[in-house]
């Protein structure tokens, strides 16, 4: 990094300063004579926000022999009593109004521990929050009695972690990262290494790498820099440094082979098949300083956008991934799903893709296209832009990963590099990636599905043909283009506008269609010149004319499937080049379909929900079904399945429809499949569009391609919620823990926008309060979550708590949180009502940026009031938002007598 140094308050400082002018961020780095390093950033527009960061650069890969989990237990360890606080950091900060999750927390990696402050006064709290950090870095002697009560703490987040998920990714990690330190265990350790760890053990860690000189910390809010900086010397100045040891490097790294390899994930609850390709190789220059740095990170990103560019232009399922898994070595990964019985052939999918790279080299010209680019978004885009959340990203990727900050100056040495490379400079990065001899397959596949036996990938004839014919030369725009037999025939309409209206203040208009279907239609500046899309089908799997989880299967089909005029690749061709995204997601009550696409392309974006919902496709069907069919038993046996099912038992009395066996699924045929996709495509739709263009320029087209679908009356079939409290039982878990999965529900009639903005809030103050009491206090609980949401369809309100302890502190857990929300609405104080009144605000500012919000907040008044109010009282809701208010919305919160609680003990 090239820096301009000056001297500045103290002669240990040493600060490097970016040109800074009104509303745009200024960023100072220094170094205390202690070792020390910080990094400053004065964000004018943060108000009076502050974020903190303090990075520990040791974690969980320096751990030794008999020190596993060690890293992340000092973590948990330093909010313990001390001489300074001896009824604990995290009680102190507790006491103080700081919430765990929201205004301090702390994670472990493999490299690092981090540890984030967000002060809930903001930046008047900065010397509160730099005297945290010197108790966390201060010489620590950790005690017994305190680890005795947060090991229950750390074995519950044990717990929380052993999901399919966490130990399929696990498994990952460890092929990915193998031969290096990081690739023995996950961060948290085992739990018989939790179980068998010593306070003393925690303290020697401490000691060993909490000096101040292996510390990194980040300052980002709106001050002024030089008095920040005073500040830390005064709080964190003197802290000692510690003699760190010698880390030998090579451990770090993965260990790299000449001999392509095969390796197998399993678990005995997966139910998916995927396949990914690995090349590792080694990359220090692209991980080294200097201007030399910037140059190989440059052509990594250049060799990425071409490959990138080259899988768009193939449109076949596969992903990729560039990353680095060591200080020296990076990794490139190819991904793609398969279905059981299509392993090889994703194989040879993922291979032929490989090859189709390396045949189809970068050209100068879109080398220079790419450059271009690059230099105009480094010209036109600020170094440092004025937005705090933006800033503090930046720093979690600069200056905490070891990289530097784009400084003006920094940026002019990185656009001078850019000029380095060439097409034939990418060419050979590509090449050196895709030719390095440490290639990993891995398979993932269910349990009892043959795994291939590293069967190399094998191309296809054609695909071997046409390499031979094929000119070694990148597809020119004409060879990409989506051909016309592949784009949508234009559709006449037959439909009519039945009525309008319009809302002039709050610019939404009311359209009725021929076939009774409606749509609403917002204006708004923050959309910019993007269209947002949203159809609300009133139908979902539970309607009374057909099974549900066939209805379940078709939408999946369905939903997957390109339109009946193109081929899965033309089809993500032509979406990737209208710029269209589709979302499309089946409750048992609705349908939803969200669709983002740029203004022009609006056209575009109706013919493609036309053709889902009138001409329908179902590719892949068989294989869709044949993976449903594996599915099925292994789910319903798995912890996660059997939970589900014993759910379904306390809130509703009765299973949800499943098929029988998976015979069931695999007699159902196409013309089955298609035809519950249309009977569920067939029900009234309202449509919700915000965008920046004037409707008269939106109703034509609207009209035009919505208003002839065929409709027609449906009835769902809701499953009633069971009433009266209860508590079950069931022992089934394979964690040695108990989950607590308790519901509850009363009816509400009088839904307000007030009342759906203060939910969030309460439920915010909820989860302060039941952690606080859970675990601050207990100590024996992880994975605290509480949840409530209003449904103006049903009049309810319904709420879930969920969060997991010891077996034998279950009971009185359960009966403790329950208590907890029962006492909330008594005992709102004004301070937390105005605390909860100037968060609303916050985010309300932020919400009012986000085009998305608008239109959930559209679709959500116009469902319940059948016009825009809700957006009316937007401006007026943080007057509602007082202790008074606040205290009567909270008794919505948790209806005790409606109390339904599932205990998920350990199995036998």
């Amino acid at each position: 990094m090239l820096l301009l140094s000056r001297l500045l308050l103290f002669a240990a400082a040493v600060f490097t300063a970016a040109a800074a002018c009104a509303g745009q961020a200024e960023y100072i780095e220094g170094r205390l004579d202690n070792g020390l390093a910080y990094h400053i950033f004065k964000v004018p527009s943060a108000d009076r926000r502050l974020v903190l960061r303090l990075q520990i650069n040791a974690g969980t890969a320096d751990e030794n022999d008999g020190e596993e989990g060690i890293a992340h237990i000092t973590e948990h360890m330093v909010f313990q009593s001390s001489p300074a606080f001896p009824q604990g950091l995290g009680s102190y900060l507790n006491a103080e109004g700081w919430q765990m999750g929201r205004h301090y927390n702390a994670q472990t990696g493999y490299h690092h521990t981090r540890y984030m402050l967000t002060p809930p006064y903001g930046r008047r709290q900065l010397k509160d929050a730099l005297a945290v950090y010197r108790q966390i870095l201060t010489p620590q002697t950790f005690s017994a009695a305190d680890w005795a009560k947060e090991q229950q703490v750390v074995l519950g987040e044990w717990r929380s972690q052993q999901t399919l998920q966490h130990r399929l990714s696990r498994q990952h990690h460890a092929l990915l990262h193998s031969g290096s330190r990081s690739a023995r265990y996950a961060p948290i350790g085992s739990k018989t290494a939790i179980e068998t760890a010593q306070a003393e053990t925690a303290n020697r860690f401490h000691n060993t790498w909490y000096g101040s000189n292996n510390a990194v910390l980040v300052v980002a809010g709106d001050l002024n820099p030089k008095k920040t900086a005073v500040a830390i010397e005064e709080h964190l100045g003197r802290l000692k440094p510690t003699t760190l040891p010698e880390r030998t490097a090579g451990e770090y790294e993965p260990k790299l082979t000449d001999t392509p390899r095969t390796a197998r994930v399993h678990d005995k609850d997966n139910t998916e098949t995927k396949l990914a390709l690995v090349y590792r190789f080694n990359n220090a220059p692209s991980q080294s300083s200097g201007s030399q740095a910037y140059y190989h990170r440059l052509l990594d990103n250049f060799a990425a956008h071409t490959i990138n560019h080259r899988l768009q232009n193939m449109g076949q399922p596969v992903s990729f991934k560039l990353g680095n898994i060591g200080k020296q070595t990076g990794s490139l990964g190819f991904y793609a799903d398969a279905a059981a019985d299509t392993q090889q052939e994703t194989l040879n999918l993922l291979g032929q893709t490989i090859e189709n790279i390396k045949q189809q080299p970068a050209t100068d010209e879109e080398t220079a296209a790419y450059r271009k680019v690059l230099h105009n978004h480094m010209r036109t885009v600020p170094a440092l832009p004025d937005d705090l959340p933006h800033i503090v990203q930046l720093a979690d990727d600069t200056v905490l990963a070891g990289k530097p900050v784009p400084t003006p100056d920094n940026q002019a040495v990185e656009r001078g590099q850019l000029y380095r490379i060439s097409a034939a400079a990418v060419n050979k990065r590509i090449a050196e990636w895709l030719n390095a001899p440490d290639r990993l397959t891995i398979i993932q596949a269910p349990e009892g599905v043959p795994a291939l036996a590293g069967q190399p990938p094998r191309p296809a004839p054609a695909a071997a043909e046409s390499k031979r014919n094929r000119p070694e030369t990148a597809p020119t725009a004409a060879s990409n283009a989506v051909t016309a037999t592949t784009a949508f025939p234009q559709h006449k309409g037959q439909g009519r506008l039945m009525s309008e209206g319009f809302d002039n203040h709050n610019k939404v208009s009311y359209l009725q269609f021929s076939n009774g279907d409606k749509a609403v239609l917002l204006q708004k500046a923050v959309a910019g010149s993007k269209i947002y899309f949203r159809a609300v089908t009133d139908g979902g799997y539970q309607q009374n004319s057909f099974s549900a989880w066939q209805a379940q299967l078709a939408a999946d089909v369905v939903s997957r499937s390109a339109p009946a005029n193109f081929g899965s690749q033309s089809f993500k061709q032509w979406q990737q080049q209208q710029g269209i995204a589709y979302r499309y997601r089946l409750e048992s009550d609705r349908q939803t379909t969200d669709i983002q696409a740029p203004q022009q392309t609006l056209e575009a974006l109706l013919q493609l929900y036309r053709s889902r919902q009138t001409d329908p496709a179902a590719e892949h069907w068989q294989s869709t079904l044949e993976t449903a069919a594996l599915r099925h038993p292994v789910y319903l046996q798995s912890v996660p399945g059997r939970q589900e099912q014993e759910l379904e038992l306390l809130r509703y009395g009765r299973p949800e429809s499943r098929a029988q066996n998976s015979g069931e699924i695999r007699a159902l045929t196409q013309t089955a499949l298609l035809q519950r996709w249309r009977q569920l495509a067939s029900a009234p739709t309202t449509y919700y569009v915000v965008s920046n263009m004037p409707s008269e320029k939106i109703k034509p087209l609207l009209v035009q391609y919505l208003a002839d679908i065929p409709r027609r009356a449906v009835e769902n079939r809701p499953t009633e919620l069971l009433t009266g409290a209860t508590l079950r039982r069931a022992a089934i878990n394979d964690t040695g823990g108990t989950d607590i999965n308790a519901w509850s529900w009363q009816p509400f009639y009088d839904w307000t926008p007030d009342t759906s903005e203060q939910i969030p809030l309460l439920v915010n103050l909820a989860n302060a309060r039941l952690k606080d009491e859970l675990r601050s206090r207990n100590q024996s609980t992880y994975g605290v979550k509480f949840t409530a949401l209003l449904q103006p369809v049903y009049n309810r309100v319904e709420s879930n708590l969920f969060f997991s302890t010891p077996p034998a502190q279950a009971a009185e857990a359960w009966q403790t949180a329950q208590q907890v929300l029962e006492r909330l609405p008594e005992n709102i104080s004004k301070t937390e009502a105005d605390n909860l009144q100037q968060l609303f605000i916050e985010q309300e500012a932020k919400r009012q940026q986000n085009p998305e919000i608008w239109l959930e907040r559209l679709a959500a008044s116009h469902r319940r009031y059948g016009d825009a109010r809700y957006l009316s009282r937007l401006p007026e809701l943080h007057r509602t938002i007082i202790q008074t208010r606040l205290r009567q919305t909270a008794k919505l919160l948790w209806h005790t007598p409606n109390a339904r609680v599932l205990l998920v003990d350990p199995a036998p």
